[in-house]
């Protein structure tokens, strides 16, 4: 899966070489020729460089891991037109041995073993060329230089943000893209810019017609895995709201005004939790289910995958889609909503979460 050295530009075919969504090369309108400026930050699984090339200023991400989730993330917004959900990306990069050398000399950057322990093994050995018969190039991709957020006293969080952040998520769902890892910290210019965590469909556990032998049994862990990753971004908005209004910047109405379910759900340590004031029957029934406010598994990537490029025309997305209603029991339903698994910090503990199924349970 690792790709090859190019030796003419024919060979830097959009990646990933498999079903579904690709990113092409990024076109250096000549040959491979990149400043590197400084390093911006690092992560889990990669590092983020200015760079400049032809006196332009990008962000270059260079990986160690995660480089095709955010080539199949990215692909999709380019193959259907939905740029506007991110940040920019200009395409991938396979950085040829000179810049390597000039990387590594700057910089002394490691990008060989693993995530946990970089250096420690040749694990880039570990996937040759099938016709160089060397360790893959290093992949990156080239996105806007942009402003980020600091995690530890972010800007103001206004109630407009926050409703796109909101909007993004399900418009991103709507288009077969999960799991966003939506962070403060991972929001340029106040988009979203990381889809290294992502699945996009076709992805085994989001596309049971991949594999026609699965079980009931598969396709149920299956659902219920999905469904966990969904949510939890909504949940991640949610916790967005909870960190932005400690700090002494945030002076919006946002979390008085903004919640990402009817009703809001929130922790007890939140000063005003939302409550049903009306408990009709319906009501009372929609609190004893649990839903995803889109199903990624819906996106057509059959039909996708035919798409040419529609920078100039996007694809036509419903307005409100239809909700994801997990089948499962009340109690079940419950549990889920507050032993959340995925998003530790909203956890409802003790005596208090004990009261509130049993408020709901009556």
């Amino acid at each position: 899966m690792h790709p090859d050295w190019p030796e003419t530009p024919a060979d830097l075919v959009p990646l990933p070489q498999c079903p579904g969504p690709k990113l092409h090369a990024f076109d250096f309108k000549g040959p491979q020729n990149i400043e590197f400026v400084r390093v911006l930050g690092q992560g889990l699984h990669s590092h983020v460089l200015k760079v400049k090339i032809k006196g332009q200023e990008y962000a270059l991400k260079l990986y160690s891991d995660p480089f095709y989730s955010e080539c199949r993330a990215f692909g999709r917004l380019h193959e259907t037109g939905h740029t506007d959900l991110a940040v920019p990306c200009y395409g991938y990069v396979l950085l040829d041995e000179e810049h390597e050398r000039k990387l590594t000399e700057q910089f002394k950057l490691e990008y060989n073993g693993s995530v946990d322990f970089p250096g420690d093994e040749d694990m880039r050995g570990l996937y040759p060329g099938e016709r160089s018969g060397k360790p893959p190039p290093l992949r990156g991709i080239i996105k806007k230089l942009g402003s980020t957020v600091d995690p530890w006293s972010p800007a103001n969080l206004t109630v407009r943000t926050a409703r796109r952040l909101l909007r993004d998520t399900i418009r991103l769902h709507q288009l077969g893209i999960f799991y966003l890892d939506l962070r403060p910290e991972q929001l340029v210019d106040n988009v979203m810019c990381d889809f290294s965590t992502a699945f996009t469909v076709p992805h085994f556990m989001a596309s049971p017609e991949l594999n026609p032998k699965l079980t009931e049994k598969d396709l149920a862990a299956m659902e219920h895995e999905v469904f966990l990753y969904t949510i939890n971004d909504y949940w991640s908005v949610e916790e967005m709201i909870l960190r932005h209004i400690a700090w002494p910047r945030q002076t919006s109405k946002v979390y008085e005004l903004m919640t990402v379910f009817p009703g809001g759900v929130r922790g007890p340590h939140c000063p005003k939790p939302y409550y049903h004031l009306r408990r009709t029957s319906s009501r009372v029934e929609e609190m004893l289910r649990i839903y995803a406010l889109a199903d990624p598994r819906q996106f057509d990537w059959k039909a996708g995958a035919a798409l040419k490029d529609r920078s100039n025309h996007k694809l036509r997305l419903a307005k409100t889609p239809k909700r994801w209603y997990l089948p499962c029991t009340p109690e079940k339903a419950l549990k889920m909503k507050y032993d959340r698994m995925l998003c530790s910090t909203l956890e409802w503990k003790g005596k208090k979460r004990t009261l509130k199924k049993r408020a709901y349970l009556n």
